[in-house]
């Protein structure tokens, strides 16, 4: 395989960074990029990293741009600071060859989720952008995720190793489940979805979660995994209504400001 630069970002993740560091020792180059923690982090990076990196906060595309342009390398690698890399994932990396290397420009990596300690069945595959060529890949702009894109579909494939999220975190339920934890990002993301054009009809406030919660309940085969599954989807189907409603009261405020726009200037 080409080189390639393991790029981790992350910030107060002591309890799963070394995991993550340790499963990345086979790279050509290993970047952390820090954005403040204040807990042991920087310590534990500093023993495996190639490069320690302290850079505030510029979002979550802004941060991955920016640690995207320290690597040496043209492939690189995004790995958060509770994922870790898969035996299966490293071997087929090391396998890949020139050839695969020169037609593709980005490889989508499955990532099994972890909550509470138990795999989240229902969240799989769960494909990441996260191995491309810089320079041949365009970014996204998710308020709440970075991602890219190939310059084409055809040049853009799909791993079969996949990378192990929070398997070592202590997280416990409020951070998967409390109201406060949705309720940080929910305008954010009704903002970029009114942005681009969504709309929430009657229909969405009551379709919309309870598609949520058969998808993950029985389609994704949550029900599999018992009172787990049930939360799992109960989640999804409670974000989903949150998120609708907060697009409503978007629209609704938009309508409103236009409504009174137009009676101001009828009025002139």
């Amino acid at each position: 395989m080409a080189t390639l630069s393991i790029v981790i970002c992350c910030a107060n993740c002591e309890d799963t960074l070394e995991q993550a560091c340790q499963s990345a020792t086979w790279c050509d180059e290993l970047i952390v990029v820090d954005s403040g923690s204040t807990d042991s982090t920087p310590h534990i990076a500093q023993q495996y990293a190639d490069r320690y990196i302290l850079e505030p906060w510029r979002g979550h595309t802004g941060q991955k741009q920016f640690a995207a342009r320290l690597c040496k390398n043209d492939w690189v690698f995004f790995l958060d600071g509770d994922e870790e890399c898969s035996p299966e994932l490293i071997q087929e990396l090391q396998a890949l060859d020139d050839r695969q290397l020169e037609d593709y420009d980005l490889f989508l990596v499955p990532r099994r989720n972890h909550v509470m300690g138990r795999h989240v069945r229902a969240w799989s595959p769960d494909h990441l952008t996260r191995i491309f060529h810089r320079g041949r890949c365009q970014w996204g702009n998710h308020v709440l995720h970075d991602t890219r894109s190939p310059s084409s579909r055809s040049r853009m494939t799909k791993l079969r190793g996949h990378l192990i999220h929070k398997q070592h975190s202590r997280a416990h339920y409020a951070d998967y489940f409390s109201g406060k934890r949705m309720d940080d990002r929910l305008m954010d993301v009704a903002q970029l979805m009114y942005d681009h054009g969504d709309r929430c009809s009657f229909a969405d406030l009551i379709l919309r979660p309870t598609a949520a919660f058969l998808k993950f309940y029985f389609l994704k085969r949550g029900f599999l995994d018992g009172s787990f599954g049930l939360l799992i989807a109960q989640k999804a189907a409670i974000s989903t209504q949150l998120k609708y409603s907060a697009l409503w009261a978007i629209q609704h405020q938009a309508s409103r400001a236009t409504s009174n726009k137009t009676t101001d200037n009828q009025g002139k």
